[in-house]
């Protein structure tokens, strides 16, 4: 095989290999026909009751399906928004950062990112609770959004799936990545989430040291990793480049040296960014600490949208960038120790407009809920500003007993379930500092979930609130 400058390959003809080939073919073709079809199945469904939302997932597929995972995105205005899985299982995490997440129509001050575990089955056709979110503030309003969700699940025969879960009728397309960079094994760009694949499997072994760094590029109109013809891929795993593209997308990476051993500038990206079509994504992160001139990598960044300041006091970066956006428009995250890292959790959203990188598809904005706040103002002057959060633990608590610390004339601890329904209500006795709550005493000991906690004076007035989690 002769492969030329303009990637035009002759191939002597092979019998024996055509034949194999055009079975693979349509081997790959029936997987990634079963592969879609697996798509799509399922819907959100939400439950808005003034000062909370529940969502749920409805299983759209013929069969029964068991839930494995979730990552999900929200966005909102206040501090005081409390989101919560609604039943408990081990892998929960949390991130949240503030700042300004913008879309199409909303500009947000907080996003939450969470990645959670699931393990339940749920028939065809039925709804399982995932989520909760409550308004916490005493006074203001708030709004939320749920959006890039992500769902990992198997069928009956536990063939696992991802599935992007969008709006009912939403013609909305994205793939979200997570990049990840630093000095730890686990950096660099993954698929979805912090436990999917990462998309460069092996790339290490081949450089070492500092200036390090990995691209992938995205089809704007397909979101499919791509190379340019201009720059081969320099090292063994990357030079695999009759795998490239769907569906083995780990093999689609640049890994190079952003300057050489005497600090110059090494032009690779140059010629990446330059081979790339207006439009189209690169993802870039470094593995470990850079040392990049200003002036030397100001324009080559500038054509990605990256403000060259942006990158100044830190020691490792992740980028998304795209082809011609302006500048400063460009997602970027720095650390200034690379043992802790920088990451970027980001959506690639089809054909969108060439001059923006939003945080989320525009189609999660038809979930957008205004809650009310959680707490009414108390009706005697004399208990203004003491309603306060309680003091509960352990929370969450497996075996469903909380200990609760009280306020001062506390008369009784009322129960209620994320729907606002009254489920138990306890009477405290005179002076006592603490109570201790068991979830065998409201017959949910074998319920999973996330319970509201009221206590309230003699007169009925709110002292303190909170939540248990089981």
């Amino acid at each position: 095989m002769i492969k030329l400058a303009m990637g035009i390959k002759f191939i002597k003809y092979n019998p024996i290999k055509s034949t194999m080939k055009r079975i693979s073919v349509l081997i790959l073709c029936f997987l990634i026909m079963s592969y879609a079809n697996a798509q799509n199945k399922f819907q959100i469904v939400a439950n808005h009751d003034k000062d909370s939302v529940v969502w749920y997932i409805k299983n759209l597929n013929k069969d029964s399906i068991k839930l494995g995972a979730a990552t999900l995105d929200f966005f909102y205005q206040t501090p005081n928004l409390m989101i919560w899985p609604y039943w408990y299982f081990g892998g929960n995490r949390y991130y949240q950062r503030s700042g300004k997440f913008c879309g199409e129509k909303y500009c947000w001050k907080y996003k939450t990112e969470i990645g959670m575990g699931l393990d339940a089955w749920v028939k065809s056709g039925d709804s399982f609770p995932i989520i909760s979110g409550d308004n916490y503030a005493a006074k203001d309003f708030d709004t939320l959004m749920m959006a890039n969700f992500e769902l990992y699940w198997s069928d009956t025969s536990g063939i696992s799936h991802k599935t992007i879960v969008t709006p009912p009728g939403s013609t909305c397309a994205y793939e979200s990545l997570f990049l990840s960079a630093g000095d730890l094994p686990d950096k660099g760009i993954k698929k979805g989430s912090n436990v999917f694949f990462q998309m460069h499997e092996g790339s290490k072994k081949y450089l070492f040291g500092s200036n390090v760094a990995i691209a992938i590029l995205f089809d704007n109109y397909t979101l499919k990793p791509y190379w340019v013809g201009s720059v081969f891929p320099q090292n063994p795993a990357g030079q695999m480049w009759k795998d490239f593209g769907y569906p083995i997308d780990s093999q689609v990476f640049y890994q190079f040296r952003m300057v050489n051993s005497v600090g110059q500038k090494t032009g690779t990206l140059d010629s990446i960014i330059d081979g790339m079509n207006t439009g189209d994504y690169i993802a870039l992160v470094s593995y470990n600490t850079y040392s990049i001139g200003a002036n030397s990598f100001k324009s080559v960044f500038a054509k990605i949208g990256v403000n060259i300041n942006s990158l100044s006091g830190g020691v490792c970066f992740t980028i998304l960038g795209r082809k011609d956006l302006p500048v400063g428009k460009a997602q970027v995250k720095i650390a200034a120790d690379p043992l802790v890292g920088a990451f970027l959790k980001i959506p690639i959203i089809k054909q969108q407009p060439s001059n923006e990188c939003l945080n989320y598809a525009s189609c999660f904005e038809k979930y957008v809920f205004k809650l009310n706040p959680y707490v009414n103002k108390p009706h005697l002057n004399v208990y203004k500003n003491r309603v306060s959060p309680l003091k509960i633990w352990p929370n969450p608590s497996s075996d469903g007993v909380w200990n609760i610390q009280l306020p001062q004339d506390a008369f009784n601890l009322e129960v209620l379930d994320v729907t606002g329904k009254k489920i138990h209500i306890q009477p405290i006795p005179s002076g006592a500092k603490g109570i201790t709550l068991n979830a065998t005493d409201f017959e949910l000991e074998k319920q999973h979930g996330i319970y509201l906690i009221r206590v309230l004076n003699a007169q009925g007035n709110l002292l303190s609130t909170g939540k248990v989690v089981k």
